[in-house]
C-alpha cells in the first residue's frame, strides 16, 4: 500500500458558497459531523430565521435540545461572533457549534472561557475545516475540534467562580466592618476595604501591626511584630509575653502566642468563630468582632507603648 502525504485543498474549491452550498451539503450529511461529537445531531431547519438573522443550521440533540451550527468558509471574525451569540440567546441553544477553516486565537479564547463560565449543559465547540484530496475525482472533509466542553474546564469554571464570589463577600465584609469600627476607634480610618481575607492597621510602632483576618469559617485578631531584625521581633514579643497575665486579663479571654522560631516575624492572635464570610453572621457577628477588637486594642495599648518607649539593642 502507498503511503504519500495528505493534500489539503482550499475549502473554497469543494464549496464555492457557504450558504448554497457548504451549509446544503452539511445538512444533508451531518453525520461527517456526528462522527466528532459525543452525541448525534438531527436536522431541523437550514436558514432558520431568528429576529432579523438567520442561523445557518438549526439541530436538536438526542435530548431534544436545541442546537446551532455556524459556518464560515474564511477566517473566523467578529461579525460572526456576534451573530452566534444573538442566535444562542434567540432560541435558548444549549450547544453552540462554528466550523471554519481559519479559527482566530482569540475566539478560540473566548469559546474556550464560554465553556468555562456558562452552565454546565451548554456546550460551546469550535471545530476546524479542512478538505483533504484523496485522488481525482473525490475528496474528504475533515473535521478537527479545536474547542470543546469537558469536565474539567466546567470543573475550573466553578472554580473561578467560587473565587470571584469569594473576593466580592470579602470586600463587602471589609465595608460593612470598617463602616462599625471607625465609628469607635480611629485605628482603621484610612484603610481602604479589599479583596484580600485579611487588613492591617499600624499602632503607631514602625514593624508592629493590628491585623484581622476573615475566613469562611472564623474571624481572627492578630499582633503583627515584624521589624526588619529577627533579634528584635523576638526579643519584643518575649517583653510582651512577661506581661501575658495582664493583656489576658484585660482582655477576658486566652490569647495564642506564637514566638516562631524559625521566622523573622512573631504573632499573637485570639480566634473566633462567631463572625464569618458567611453574610447570615455578620448581623450578630461583626458587632461582636468590633467590640473584640477594641478589648484587644485596649488590652495591649499600654504594653505597646512601653514597646515603642524602650530602646532594642
Amino acid at each position: 500500500m502507498e503511503i504519500r502525504k495528505a493534500e489539503l485543498l482550499n475549502v473554497r474549491e469543494v464549496w464555492k458558497s457557504e450558504p448554497r452550498n457548504f451549509t446544503k451539503w452539511l445538512a444533508d450529511n451531518i453525520d461527517f459531523l456526528n462522527g466528532n461529537l459525543e452525541f448525534s445531531l438531527n436536522v431541523i431547519e437550514t436558514e432558520k430565521q431568528i429576529g432579523s438573522f438567520n442561523v445557518d443550521i438549526y439541530c436538536e440533540d438526542e435530548q431534544g435540545e436545541r442546537v446551532i451550527i455556524e459556518n464560515q468558509l474564511e477566517k473566523t471574525d467578529h461579525t460572526h461572533l456576534v451573530q452566534i451569540l444573538t442566535y444562542t440567546v434567540g432560541i435558548d441553544a444549549k450547544t453552540v457549534i462554528w466550523i471554519t477553516p481559519e479559527p482566530r486565537v482569540e475566539h478560540t479564547e473566548v469559546f474556550e472561557w464560554l465553556n468555562e463560565v456558562t452552565p454546565v449543559d451548554n456546550c460551546w465547540y469550535l471545530f476546524q475545516l479542512e478538505v483533504i484530496k484523496l485522488n481525482d475525482t473525490s475528496v474528504s472533509p475533515l473535521f478537527t475540534k479545536i474547542v470543546g466542553p469537558s469536565q474539567v474546564i466546567k470543573n475550573r469554571g466553578n472554580e473561578k467562580k467560587e473565587v470571584a464570589e469569594s473576593n466580592h463577600s470579602r470586600f463587602q465584609f471589609w465595608e460593612t466592618l470598617l463602616e462599625q469600627l471607625n465609628n469607635n476607634t480611629p485605628t482603621y480610618r484610612n484603610v481602604s476595604p479589599t479583596m484580600d481575607n485579611w487588613l492591617n492597621a499600624g499602632t503607631g510602632i514602625g514593624g508592629i501591626n493590628h491585623c484581622i483576618i476573615v475566613r469562611r469559617n472564623d474571624t481572627a485578631l492578630q499582633l503583627i511584630i515584624e521589624k526588619k531584625d529577627t533579634e528584635w521581633n523576638k526579643m519584643i514579643f518575649d517583653y510582651l509575653h512577661s506581661f501575658r497575665e495582664e493583656i489576658e486579663r484585660e482582655f477576658g479571654e486566652k490569647l495564642i502566642w506564637r514566638r516562631m522560631e524559625e521566622k523573622k516575624s512573631s504573632r499573637i492572635r485570639f480566634d473566633m468563630t462567631d463572625c464569618t464570610l458567611d453574610h447570615s453572621s455578620w448581623e450578630n457577628g461583626i458587632p461582636l468582632l468590633v467590640n473584640r477588637f477594641l478589648k484587644w486594642q485596649s488590652a495591649l495599648e499600654p504594653y505597646l507603648k512601653l514597646v515603642g518607649e524602650k530602646t532594642w539593642k
